[in-house]
């Protein structure tokens, strides 16, 4: 996970628009999560502590707003 997050945070510091700072997280760390995700066996809350962690990185480089439904 630290790894995925090292990947996540130098593609969001990059000085790319919105929509290619999306393609690549999609194309990059995604994979290799969702790759964990089917190999290990994963708690709700591990799942949901990264998702919230995923949106405070989103919310530091502007792209989530802080006050987003999350439902």
């Amino acid at each position: 996970m630290k790894e995925y997050y090292c990947w996540v945070w130098q593609i969001l510091k990059t000085e790319l628009n919105f929509k290619n700072k999306i393609i690549s997280l999609n194309t990059i760390p995604a994979p290799v999560l969702v790759y964990s995700f089917r190999i290990g066996n994963w708690l709700r809350k591990e799942i949901q502590k990264t998702d919230q962690k995923m949106r405070t990185l989103l919310t530091i480089v502007g792209i989530h707003h802080p006050q987003a439904d999350i439902s």
